[in-house]
Protein backbone atom coordinates (compact mmCIF):
# COMPACT_ATOMS: atom_id res chain seq x y z
CA UNK A 1 0.00 0.00 0.00
CA UNK A 2 2.95 2.08 0.78
CA UNK A 3 4.30 1.55 -2.60
CA UNK A 4 1.47 1.72 -4.42
CA UNK A 5 0.87 5.57 -2.50
CA UNK A 6 4.30 6.49 -3.56
CA UNK A 7 4.09 5.56 -6.99
CA UNK A 8 0.72 7.85 -7.56
CA UNK A 9 2.36 10.60 -5.48
CA UNK A 10 5.10 10.48 -8.51
CA UNK A 11 2.60 9.66 -11.39
CA UNK A 12 0.56 13.01 -10.12
CA UNK A 13 3.57 14.93 -9.36
CA UNK A 14 4.80 14.04 -13.17
CA UNK A 15 1.24 15.20 -14.76
CA UNK A 16 0.72 18.21 -12.38
CA UNK A 17 4.07 19.23 -13.74
CA UNK A 18 3.48 18.70 -17.86
CA UNK A 19 -0.12 20.38 -17.01
CA UNK A 20 0.48 23.30 -15.08
CA UNK A 21 2.84 25.99 -14.70
CA UNK A 22 5.53 25.06 -12.34
CA UNK A 23 3.23 22.91 -10.97
CA UNK A 24 0.70 25.37 -9.67
CA UNK A 25 -2.79 23.85 -9.60
CA UNK A 26 -4.47 27.06 -10.40
CA UNK A 27 -2.32 27.96 -13.50
CA UNK A 28 -2.94 25.73 -16.43
CA UNK A 29 -0.89 25.44 -19.45
CA UNK A 30 -3.03 26.39 -22.32
CA UNK A 31 -2.34 23.84 -24.85
CA UNK A 32 -1.50 24.90 -28.67
CA UNK A 33 -0.62 28.55 -26.82
CA UNK A 34 3.22 29.93 -26.02
CA UNK A 35 2.73 29.37 -22.14
CA UNK A 36 5.05 31.93 -19.96
CA UNK A 37 6.65 30.13 -17.15
CA UNK A 38 6.89 32.33 -14.18
CA UNK A 39 6.51 32.15 -10.69
CA UNK A 40 3.17 34.33 -9.58
CA UNK A 41 3.67 33.66 -5.42
CA UNK A 42 3.39 36.17 -3.38
CA UNK A 43 5.34 35.97 -0.29
CA UNK A 44 7.01 38.05 3.04
CA UNK A 45 4.51 39.48 5.51
CA UNK A 46 2.58 41.78 2.99
CA UNK A 47 2.34 38.98 0.32
CA UNK A 48 3.66 40.65 -2.59
CA UNK A 49 5.40 39.26 -5.72
CA UNK A 50 9.23 39.14 -5.89
CA UNK A 51 9.74 41.95 -8.75
CA UNK A 52 12.30 39.98 -10.96
CA UNK A 53 8.86 37.27 -11.08
CA UNK A 54 6.57 40.08 -11.92
CA UNK A 55 9.27 41.37 -14.37
CA UNK A 56 8.99 38.71 -16.41
CA UNK A 57 5.61 38.98 -17.26
CA UNK A 58 5.82 42.72 -17.83
CA UNK A 59 8.87 42.63 -20.06
CA UNK A 60 7.64 39.70 -22.16
CA UNK A 61 4.12 41.95 -22.50
CA UNK A 62 6.56 44.71 -24.05
CA UNK A 63 8.81 42.22 -26.16
CA UNK A 64 5.27 40.62 -27.91
CA UNK A 65 4.26 44.21 -28.37
CA UNK A 66 7.60 45.45 -30.36
CA UNK A 67 7.50 42.51 -32.27
CA UNK A 68 3.63 42.88 -33.26
CA UNK A 69 2.73 39.28 -32.07
CA UNK A 70 -1.19 40.44 -30.87
CA UNK A 71 -1.76 36.33 -30.40
CA UNK A 72 -0.13 33.53 -27.98
CA UNK A 73 -1.39 30.99 -30.23
CA UNK A 74 1.97 28.68 -31.32
CA UNK A 75 2.68 27.28 -34.23
CA UNK A 76 4.04 24.18 -33.03
CA UNK A 77 1.94 22.63 -30.29
CA UNK A 78 1.89 23.38 -26.55
CA UNK A 79 5.10 25.86 -25.74
CA UNK A 80 6.75 26.85 -23.01
CA UNK A 81 9.36 30.07 -22.59
CA UNK A 82 11.07 30.00 -19.99
CA UNK A 83 12.33 33.61 -19.57
CA UNK A 84 13.26 36.16 -16.99
CA UNK A 85 14.91 34.33 -13.30
CA UNK A 86 16.99 31.15 -12.35
CA UNK A 87 13.81 29.22 -13.47
CA UNK A 88 15.35 27.11 -16.07
CA UNK A 89 15.38 23.64 -12.93
CA UNK A 90 12.02 24.18 -12.20
CA UNK A 91 10.98 23.27 -15.60
CA UNK A 92 9.01 19.72 -15.71
CA UNK A 93 8.03 19.69 -19.46
CA UNK A 94 10.28 20.91 -22.43
CA UNK A 95 10.58 24.56 -23.52
CA UNK A 96 12.31 26.96 -25.26
CA UNK A 97 14.80 29.15 -22.93
CA UNK A 98 15.35 32.95 -23.12
CA UNK A 99 17.63 34.52 -21.06
CA UNK A 100 16.81 32.64 -17.79
CA UNK A 101 19.64 30.66 -15.52
CA UNK A 102 20.24 28.55 -13.38
CA UNK A 103 20.00 29.53 -9.41
CA UNK A 104 22.70 27.52 -8.00
CA UNK A 105 25.84 25.84 -9.88
CA UNK A 106 25.05 22.27 -8.51
CA UNK A 107 21.16 22.20 -9.38
CA UNK A 108 22.20 21.38 -13.23
CA UNK A 109 22.83 18.00 -12.46
CA UNK A 110 19.93 17.59 -11.13
CA UNK A 111 18.05 18.94 -13.57
CA UNK A 112 19.40 16.72 -16.02
CA UNK A 113 17.86 13.49 -15.01
CA UNK A 114 14.67 15.19 -16.06
CA UNK A 115 15.93 14.95 -19.71
CA UNK A 116 13.96 17.38 -21.14
CA UNK A 117 14.20 19.08 -24.37
CA UNK A 118 15.14 22.70 -24.26
CA UNK A 119 15.01 24.64 -27.05
CA UNK A 120 18.12 27.51 -26.11
CA UNK A 121 17.93 30.85 -27.44
CA UNK A 122 19.53 32.68 -24.89
CA UNK A 123 20.88 32.60 -21.44
CA UNK A 124 21.47 34.61 -18.86
CA UNK A 125 24.97 34.17 -18.92
CA UNK A 126 28.38 32.12 -19.65
CA UNK A 127 27.68 30.38 -16.31
CA UNK A 128 24.62 28.83 -17.29
CA UNK A 129 25.68 28.22 -20.98
CA UNK A 130 28.73 25.97 -19.35
CA UNK A 131 26.21 24.37 -17.01
CA UNK A 132 23.59 23.06 -20.05
CA UNK A 133 26.62 21.88 -22.66
CA UNK A 134 28.06 19.73 -19.42
CA UNK A 135 24.81 18.24 -19.44
CA UNK A 136 24.75 17.71 -23.03
CA UNK A 137 21.93 20.41 -24.34
CA UNK A 138 23.73 22.99 -27.76
CA UNK A 139 23.68 26.92 -26.73
CA UNK A 140 24.09 29.83 -28.39
CA UNK A 141 26.85 32.28 -26.99
CA UNK A 142 24.04 34.84 -26.51
CA UNK A 143 23.72 36.43 -23.06
CA UNK A 144 21.43 38.65 -20.82
CA UNK A 145 18.73 38.89 -18.27
CA UNK A 146 15.61 40.12 -20.27
CA UNK A 147 15.09 42.75 -17.87
CA UNK A 148 17.86 45.18 -19.31
CA UNK A 149 15.73 45.47 -22.20
CA UNK A 150 13.04 47.27 -19.69
CA UNK A 151 14.58 50.65 -20.43
CA UNK A 152 13.57 50.49 -24.26
CA UNK A 153 9.72 50.74 -23.18
CA UNK A 154 9.33 51.97 -19.82
CA UNK A 155 10.96 55.62 -19.08
CA UNK A 156 11.15 56.22 -15.46
CA UNK A 157 9.27 59.24 -14.09
CA UNK A 158 11.36 62.33 -13.20
CA UNK A 159 12.33 63.13 -9.54
CA UNK A 160 13.37 66.64 -8.47
CA UNK A 161 15.94 65.49 -5.82
CA UNK A 162 18.07 62.38 -6.30
CA UNK A 163 19.08 59.96 -3.25
CA UNK A 164 22.53 59.70 -2.98
CA UNK A 165 22.21 56.07 -2.55
CA UNK A 166 19.80 53.18 -2.11
CA UNK A 167 19.39 50.01 -0.16
CA UNK A 168 17.68 47.01 -2.01
CA UNK A 169 18.17 44.05 0.60
CA UNK A 170 16.85 40.32 0.28
CA UNK A 171 13.45 41.02 1.28
CA UNK A 172 13.73 38.67 4.99
CA UNK A 173 16.51 41.83 6.15
CA UNK A 174 14.41 44.63 5.11
CA UNK A 175 13.42 45.76 8.54
CA UNK A 176 16.83 45.56 9.79
CA UNK A 177 18.22 47.95 7.28
CA UNK A 178 15.02 50.14 7.98
CA UNK A 179 15.93 50.09 11.22
CA UNK A 180 19.61 51.18 10.64
CA UNK A 181 18.18 54.71 9.27
CA UNK A 182 18.79 53.39 5.56
CA UNK A 183 16.85 54.59 2.57
CA UNK A 184 15.41 51.17 1.61
CA UNK A 185 13.52 49.73 -1.03
CA UNK A 186 11.91 46.12 -1.14
CA UNK A 187 12.44 43.51 -3.47
CA UNK A 188 8.50 42.50 -2.95
CA UNK A 189 6.27 44.61 -4.35
CA UNK A 190 3.09 44.78 -7.11
CA UNK A 191 4.34 48.16 -8.33
CA UNK A 192 7.18 47.21 -10.61
CA UNK A 193 6.65 50.92 -12.00
CA UNK A 194 7.11 52.53 -8.29
CA UNK A 195 10.68 50.22 -8.02
CA UNK A 196 11.94 51.24 -11.75
CA UNK A 197 11.13 54.93 -10.18
CA UNK A 198 12.71 54.61 -6.83
CA UNK A 199 15.95 53.40 -8.56
CA UNK A 200 16.33 56.14 -11.13
CA UNK A 201 16.18 58.89 -8.45
CA UNK A 202 19.43 56.93 -6.83
CA UNK A 203 22.77 58.27 -7.70
CA UNK A 204 23.99 54.44 -6.06
CA UNK A 205 22.42 51.30 -5.71
CA UNK A 206 23.82 48.29 -3.41
CA UNK A 207 21.90 45.41 -3.40
CA UNK A 208 21.47 42.00 -2.40
CA UNK A 209 18.33 41.79 -5.22
CA UNK A 210 19.69 40.56 -8.52
CA UNK A 211 17.33 42.37 -10.34
CA UNK A 212 18.06 45.33 -8.15
CA UNK A 213 21.30 45.64 -9.71
CA UNK A 214 20.24 44.26 -12.98
CA UNK A 215 17.89 47.15 -13.64
CA UNK A 216 20.30 49.73 -11.95
CA UNK A 217 22.47 48.97 -14.66
CA UNK A 218 19.93 49.16 -16.79
CA UNK A 219 19.23 52.77 -16.09
CA UNK A 220 22.39 53.71 -16.12
CA UNK A 221 22.87 53.97 -12.17
CA UNK A 222 26.23 52.31 -10.49
CA UNK A 223 25.38 49.31 -8.46
CA UNK A 224 27.36 47.49 -5.62
CA UNK A 225 26.33 43.58 -4.34
CA UNK A 226 25.54 43.77 -1.19
CA UNK A 227 26.47 40.38 -0.12
CA UNK A 228 24.08 38.83 1.86
CA UNK A 229 22.60 36.11 -1.20
CA UNK A 230 21.04 33.13 -0.63
CA UNK A 231 22.78 29.98 1.06
CA UNK A 232 26.14 32.44 0.19
CA UNK A 233 26.14 31.14 -3.09
CA UNK A 234 27.09 33.97 -5.98
CA UNK A 235 26.37 31.69 -9.18
CA UNK A 236 23.56 33.61 -10.58
CA UNK A 237 25.25 37.30 -9.49
CA UNK A 238 28.45 35.60 -11.52
CA UNK A 239 26.48 34.82 -14.59
CA UNK A 240 24.80 37.83 -14.87
CA UNK A 241 27.77 40.17 -14.03
CA UNK A 242 30.22 37.10 -16.61
CA UNK A 243 27.55 38.21 -19.22
CA UNK A 244 28.96 41.82 -19.33
CA UNK A 245 32.52 40.83 -19.34
CA UNK A 246 33.53 41.66 -15.89
CA UNK A 247 34.88 38.55 -13.92
CA UNK A 248 35.64 40.78 -10.97
CA UNK A 249 33.11 42.80 -9.88
CA UNK A 250 32.50 45.16 -6.91
CA UNK A 251 30.59 43.27 -3.36
CA UNK A 252 30.30 44.60 0.04
CA UNK A 253 29.56 42.95 3.01
CA UNK A 254 27.81 45.51 4.47
CA UNK A 255 25.98 48.97 3.46
CA UNK A 256 28.49 50.63 5.35
CA UNK A 257 31.12 49.15 3.74
CA UNK A 258 29.81 49.90 -0.36
CA UNK A 259 29.65 53.41 0.80
CA UNK A 260 33.07 53.13 1.59
CA UNK A 261 33.77 52.33 -2.08
CA UNK A 262 34.17 54.38 -5.35
CA UNK A 263 30.93 54.31 -7.03
CA UNK A 264 31.70 51.96 -10.20
CA UNK A 265 31.22 52.08 -13.46
CA UNK A 266 28.25 50.90 -15.34
CA UNK A 267 28.83 48.56 -18.16
CA UNK A 268 27.35 48.63 -21.42
CA UNK A 269 24.61 46.71 -22.22
CA UNK A 270 23.73 47.49 -25.80
CA UNK A 271 25.47 44.59 -27.66
CA UNK A 272 23.24 42.12 -25.31
CA UNK A 273 20.69 43.80 -25.70
CA UNK A 274 20.97 43.51 -29.36
CA UNK A 275 21.48 40.19 -28.86
CA UNK A 276 18.44 39.54 -26.79
CA UNK A 277 16.26 41.28 -29.27
CA UNK A 278 17.34 39.46 -32.26
CA UNK A 279 17.08 36.21 -30.20
CA UNK A 280 13.52 36.24 -29.19
CA UNK A 281 11.63 33.49 -30.83
CA UNK A 282 8.96 35.02 -33.00
CA UNK A 283 8.90 31.88 -35.07
CA UNK A 284 7.19 29.72 -32.14
CA UNK A 285 3.90 32.45 -32.56
CA UNK A 286 1.20 32.00 -34.91
CA UNK A 287 0.88 34.93 -37.14
CA UNK A 288 -1.95 34.37 -38.87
Amino acid sequence: MMLKRILLNKWTKKLAGKLTVFGQYHRLVRPFHVNLMYFDEKIGPDKKPNVGDLLSKITFGYLLDHKGISSLRSKRGTVRIAFIGSVIQFLTADAVVYGSGFLFDYVAQQFAKKKLKLDVRAVRGPLTRQKLIEIGYTVPEVYGDPAILLPLFYLPQKTTEKKDFLVIPHWKTVDKHVSMGYPVLSPLTDDWQHFVDEIASARLVISSSLHGLILAEAYGIPAILLNEVEKGNLFKYQDYYFSTGRTEFPAATTVADGLAMPAPNVPDLEHLKRGLLDAFPTDVFKTA
